[in-house]
């Protein structure tokens, strides 16, 4: 009988490696410049130490190229202008502060019994409602401020699956006088009226609406908020936006009105644009063109604010890579992120964010670091805490490795890492999400994902999924029915060596929602990818819970390849795979030589796998079970009754042995079917042992066709053998 060997991981260690340690101050080096406060800092070949904290109450600090930044131990501070969130934004207390006079059908309501959003109130309102807020002291003039509304959105079956039927609202601006704010802004494209933002909606899954304003006097400001639909709104308020701690400017993108961002048109550097048509950035700020480098080292950049859409670096340098080296970066706000750049080298880094929801879901930004070019990154030995996801890169050939992931995901598809880069390695990496997910590959190819540890349990309910059934995953492979080969499909990759465990347990919620997690969730068809050697450890906690759990879930469609597993060893209370799903059919996969271990604590009714879903669309096609180890159990699967087609297959060993027990080589076995075919011939081998794989049964639409008995001719002895499990005969001779 073959033995399965496993890898022993050795990336327990990254646990304790190195991260950011604090450095003491130093003095200046000859030819190093001092820096003390905020500005620009653009002459090539010069390294700039920090002499101090530094604070500004708006953006900081502007780096040309091939310059070194030494923070020296200090802080860097940036929007650290006494700004002021709104008094009971979200409704937590009730509905104090805030004018309900021309809104007869608002009420505030809880969060766990209506719709998740941000803490644990909202407001809801009937169409044609009025609200105003409380007023809140802007401090600066002439700077950028959002005004903003937070908005469920209803769920997708409440829209009757049409984007067009979703909430929307009105959103105005009032000044100390009550007099309403018209803002008419420049834009990189256009010149358009940026406040007030009428008869909006958010994106599916919710989010925020948002005025932006511009060139204000400093005062009191309030917001009205008409609801144009019925709708659920939370977190109003008016707060600095488009801050960054530093920035690295080639050319500005002078974009911030609600519909960019509605379609994911992103915004760089507003407040500091000359020319916005050209994006130039204003005089004295220094231009990174070209190629280059920006070192930053040794400190900490503090958003101090609890902004909207801010940075804590950023740049729109294409060729400039930009170098982190033992920088931790803390900031809270929405759609705030610690780094987004085209290119890094990141290492030795802390990346705290706080970022309770964002205002676009949709797309692969406003992660806590994006790293958005295409050229290749590194990101090694350093920690991500919090955010909408922790790290998306897209350059191909980039490295992740021996990081610590702490994810804080309250909005779909925000992984703790989103691998969008063709052949990158992650390996080595300590993923432990706090809520969310771990990696996911969607639509590319040729990514190793080996050696990491990851650890994910069920998500309490969320605002898209907080009434239907929602997954985290530790790995998630998709391409969304992409055919065979091609250019978007998903395929080439390969996940080995990674020890993963998921905890599945029911969360509190509405009856309908439905918390699941999987280890490998399988949603790609354009071609094969391999999953092996992984020792994978699945538990649910109640097994007579609603939640569903398994190690594989496995559904990219009936048409295309639905993936190699092989080699794993599964330790589970429930099946190991679920191939053909509600999610969508499978087709093709095949589960080969994997160790299937059912835990003390499964039920009787426990099966190795399950197939199929709630319609003939779910079946699983072309499925084939190769000699696989089943410890524990026999060999089961739970189908439904929808057109299935797979074929199992054991491994039969024959040794042959002389009457000593000793190994007698070259002697010639056959084996026959049960209709007398022959299916081998050969001679033992040195150890005087034949090994081969025999097909036990075939599932076809029509029915089940058992091909399990076989005989073994050894001289002229003849052995019968049945094969339900993988088998070792012994012939004395």
């Amino acid at each position: 009988m073959r033995i399965l060997s496993f890898l022993i991981l050795t990336f327990f260690a990254c646990k304790s490696q190195a991260q950011f340690k604090q450095t003491p101050p130093r003095a200046l080096k000859p030819g190093e410049v001092a820096v003390t406060g905020p500005g620009n800092y653009g002459v090539p070949g010069t390294t700039y130490v920090l002499m101090n904290d530094v604070s500004s109450p708006r953006s900081a600090i502007f780096l040309g190229k091939d310059v070194v930044l030494d923070l020296n131990g200090y802080t860097l501070r940036f929007a650290d202008g006494d700004y002021q969130n709104m008094a009971n934004s979200g409704f937590e207390e009730g509905a104090v502060g805030w004018d309900l006079s021309r809104a007869p059908g608002a009420q505030v309501v809880g969060t766990d019994t209506v719709h998740v959003f941000v803490g644990e109130r909202l407001l809801r309102m009937r169409k044609g409602d009025e609200v105003r807020s409380p007023y809140v002291e802007l401090p600066l003039s002439n700077r950028s401020y959002f005004a903003m509304c937070g908005v469920t959105g209803f769920d997708w079956n409440d829209m009757k699956a049409d984007v067009r039927n979703q909430m929307k609202i009105s959103l105005y601006v009032e000044d100390e006088q009550g007099r309403e704010v018209k803002v008419t802004t420049e834009y990189r494209d256009t010149t358009m009226v940026s406040s007030p933002v009428e008869n909006r909606q958010p994106r599916l899954g919710g989010g925020f609406v948002y005025a932006h304003l511009q060139g204000l006097p400093a005062g009191k400001y309030r917001v009205r908020i008409k609801a144009e639909t019925d709708c659920l709104i939370d977190e109003v308020d008016i707060r600095p936006a488009m801050d960054v701690g530093i920035g690295i400017v080639d050319k500005t993108y002078a974009r911030g009105h609600y519909d960019d961002l509605y379609n994911g048109r992103l915004a760089a550097f507003y407040d500091y644009t000359d020319d916005r048509k050209k994006g130039t950035a204003l005089p004295g700020i220094p231009r990174a063109q070209g190629r280059g480098t920006v070192v930053i080292r040794n400190g900490t950049i503090v958003n101090a604010a609890k902004g909207v859409l801010s940075w804590g670096v950023q740049s729109t340098a294409e060729d400039v890579r930009v170098v982190l080296d033992n920088v931790s970066i803390v900031t809270s706000g929405i759609n705030t992120i610690a780094v987004d750049v085209p290119q890094a080298t990141i290492t030795n880094c802390r990346f705290e964010v706080d970022n309770p929801f964002i205002i676009n879901r949709h797309g692969s930004s406003f992660y806590a670091v994006d790293l958005r070019g295409r050229a290749p990154s590194e990101v090694s030995y350093s920690e991500f805490i919090g955010g909408q996801g922790c790290l998306v890169f897209k350059g191909k050939r980039t490295t992740v490795h021996h990081n610590r992931f702490r994810n804080r995901q309250m909005v779909t598809n925000h992984y703790s890492i989103m691998a969008m880069g063709d052949s990158s390695l992650i390996h080595d990496n300590y993923i432990v999400p706090e809520v969310g997910s771990g990696i996911e590959i969607y639509k590319h190819k040729y990514i190793e994902i080996f050696n990491n540890y990851i650890a994910i349990t069920t998500s309490p309910p969320t605002c898209e999924y907080g009434h239907d059934t929602y997954s985290t995953n530790a790995i998630r492979i998709a391409d969304y029915l992409a055919p065979p080969g091609s250019p978007s499909g998903c395929y080439g990759n390969r996940v080995y060596n990674n020890r993963i465990e998921v905890t599945a347990e029911p969360r509190a919620g509405v009856e309908s929602y439905q918390p699941v997690s999987w280890a490998v969730f399988y949603s790609a068809s354009g071609g094969d990818n391999e999953i092996f050697g992984n020792d994978i450890v699945i538990r649910k906690t109640d097994l007579t819970s609603k939640t569903n759990t398994s190690a594989f879930y496995i559904g990219g469609g009936n048409h295309g390849y639905g993936g190699k597993f092989y080699n794993n060893r599964i330790t589970t209370n429930v099946p190991a795979a679920w191939i053909g799903t509600p999610y969508g059919g499978a087709a093709r996969s095949k589960f080969v030589n994997n160790v299937i271990i059912r835990d003390e604590t499964a039920g009787d009714d426990f099966a190795v796998f399950r197939m199929g879903g709630h319609s003939a669309k779910t079946a699983a096609l072309e499925i084939e079970f190769r000699s696989n180890e089943i410890i524990g159990a026999p060999f089961r699967i739970d189908a439904t009754d929808h057109p299935h087609t797979y074929s199992v297959y054991w491994t039969l060993e024959v040794n042959v042995v002389d009457r000593k027990q000793n190994a007698k080589t070259g002697v010639l076995v056959q084996i026959l079917d049960k209709n007398n075919k022959s299916v081998f011939s050969g001679t033992t081998d040195d150890k005087g042992r034949i090994e081969v794989e025999l097909l036990e049964s075939t599932q076809t639409e029509t029915g089940r066709v058992d091909s399990s008995t076989y005989t073994v001719i050894v001289g002229k002895k003849k052995h019968s053998v049945t094969l339900t499990k993988n088998t070792s005969l012994t012939v004395t001779q």
